[in-house]
């Protein structure tokens, strides 16, 4: 088919354009100043070539040369004023503290210095009364949201804690009989041998310990301390005292420890061993014990020794054969658990060191004081309930937030001790004690029985358990289901394992139960220590015994 376009038409030749890179490379390389082999990577000015209109026809880095890089976190967007400077935004702001609120008159003119004496910006340079027109103009009204002041809890919960206080109320008498002893043998440089006993939290070991830190004479002797709850073995005693005092580890083989014995009768200063939690130290025929007790009253013995235990009747029950050497019978002192008198002034003296208005009610103190005398007679237990419910209290005050005004946030602080918010009253014991402990301690109501009633339970528990199974040793769990199945019977509310591991060592230390720990409470050996008729003349309730083991499990 023939052409219909003319032969004759003229065709347009538009000039082909140059790449950017190689126009610029062109440029350079006519000057004479660029190398060929640093070009690549450099930033090229956007002035020093011109770039295709359309995106897609750039090479390389090109496509981003006229973009501005952004930092990883850029701050948000400022509306800018005429003047081209950032202003905040207008309204009303939330500050949290003081020193935002101060902060919120000075940052805009500090902003304002720092964006005029940028180099990159002198052209926005103004004068100085434009400045101050407009930070007056710019100043927002500004609220302070803040929350309870909480000092006052702060320095409760740190009065109220179960480390080493610095004075020890209610053991002036147990105090006085540590003094004379540790008087008469280690300032006088005299062996000899203490026994202290008493259930956990009476203050057996916070007493010796403010003693022992007092004491100059000291100083010039070697104390030993070691609690017997760290050692996996009883026999791991000894490498222990040896390492104290020699400074060199070593087994417990019959050979070391008759080193150990030359190195207790050389010649030396007074070497003061206190052993923790002693009765852990009970082992197969209990040689560790008889050998520890008989070192200071070796020939030539410079060793004064000082144990730590919850059983009342340890050298008598575990160790009768030093009833056959008097000479070697130690020095005996008992822990009588707190009453509720003494447990309400140890918690009154502890308070007493927070400023302003006390944190908790008499009414709390006393309930407090009552409950935990009632079951065990534990001050550290004491202590833990009320730093428990203070914490409580203190959650519900911080939750509270009130809207203060500026002119008041900026205003001075007064002098005078701010009240309480809010204090600790009777329904936050007595919620610790229920809600957070799981243990529904319940008081003797001031009578003047010897045993509670919840000690009584626990006991006729054992004794249905020893003439059901006719076992002498049960563990401590199975004796809680036991005691939980009496008082459900009984239609008493029972009390939490813990709490029943503290009622078995009120009992040892009265001589009624004996106890065997072990690494986990639950399996800790519980067992009957005297006879049946004799539970019913210390009790002195025959018809609640005679009722229980009626009644049975």
């Amino acid at each position: 088919m023939p052409s219909t376009r003319s032969k004759t038409q003229t065709c347009i030749e538009y000039p082909k354009k140059k790449n950017a890179r190689s126009q610029t490379w062109d440029k350079a390389q006519g000057k004479g100043i660029v190398d060929p082999g640093s070009f690549v990577g450099n930033c090229i000015s956007p002035v020093s070539k011109a770039l295709p209109l359309s995106p897609r026809k750039r090479l390389g880095e090109d496509n981003l040369c006229n973009i501005r890089p952004l930092s990883q976190c850029s701050p948000p967007k400022l509306s800018r004023n005429e003047n081209g400077i950032a202003s905040p935004a207008k309204g009303r702001r939330l500050l949290f503290n003081e020193n935002q609120a101060l902060e919120a008159h000075t940052s805009p003119l500090k902003e304002q210095n720092s964006k005029i004496s940028s180099p990159l910006r002198r052209e926005q340079e103004t004068p100085t009364s434009a400045n101050h027109r407009n930070l007056q103009e710019r100043k927002s009204v500004c609220t302070r949201l803040f929350k309870q002041e909480g000092s006052c809890y702060q320095q409760a919960k740190h009065a109220l804690n179960t480390a080493l206080p610095e004075r020890l109320l209610a053991r002036e008498k147990e105090t006085t009989i540590i003094q004379n002893f540790l008087k008469k043998h280690v300032s006088c440089g005299k062996p000899g041998s203490l026994y202290i006993s008493g259930a956990p939290g009476t203050g057996k070991t916070a007493c010796l310990n403010i003693l022992l830190q007092e004491n100059q004479d000291l100083k010039h002797c070697k104390t030993v301390y070691i609690n017997c709850m760290s050692l996996h073995s009883s026999q791991a005693v000894f490498p222990a005292i040896a390492e104290e005092i020699s400074g060199e580890a070593k087994n417990a083989t019959g050979k070391e420890i008759r080193n150990l014995e030359k190195l207790v009768t050389s010649k030396g200063p007074i070497i003061v061993l206190v052993l923790d939690e002693m009765d852990q130290l009970d082992s197969k025929g209990q040689d560790v014990l008889y050998t520890v007790f008989e070192w200071p009253w070796l020939p030539n013995s410079r060793m004064v020794l000082i144990g730590i235990a919850n059983a009342l009747d340890l050298t008598d029950r575990i160790l009768p054969r030093l009833q056959a050497h008097p000479h070697c019978r130690p020095q005996l002192l008992n822990f009588s658990p707190y009453t509720k008198d003494q447990i309400a002034t140890i918690l009154q003296s502890r308070l007493a060191q927070v400023s302003g208005d006390q944190v908790l009610d008499n009414a709390a103190i006393q309930f407090c004081a009552r409950k935990v005398s009632a079951v065990s007679g534990d001050a550290r237990k004491a202590l833990e309930i009320c730093r428990r419910a203070v914490e409580i209290v203190e959650s519900d005050v911080r939750s509270q937030t009130v809207l203060k005004p500026l002119s008041e946030c900026l205003s001075p602080k007064k002098e005078a001790v701010c009240p309480v918010p809010k204090k600790v009253s009777l329904p936050h014991i007595s919620r610790v004690i229920s809600d957070v402990y799981g243990d529904k301690m319940v008081a003797n109501g001031g009578t003047a029985e010897k045993f509670p009633l919840q000690q009584k339970l626990v006991v006729c528990a054992l004794l249905l358990m020893t003439q059901h199974s006719k076992i002498k040793e049960v563990t401590l769990g199975k004796l809680h289901e036991a005691y939980s199945k009496v008082c459900r019977k009984q239609q008493m509310p029972p009390v939490g394992q813990s709490e029943c591991l503290s009622l078995c060592q009120l009992l040892e230390t009265r001589g009624i139960l004996g106890l065997k720990k072990a690494k986990e409470t639950r399996l800790t050996k519980v067992s009957l220590k005297i006879e049946e008729k004799d539970v019913e003349h210390a009790f002195k309730d025959k018809a609640l015994i005679g009722n229980v083991l009626h009644a049975g499990l």
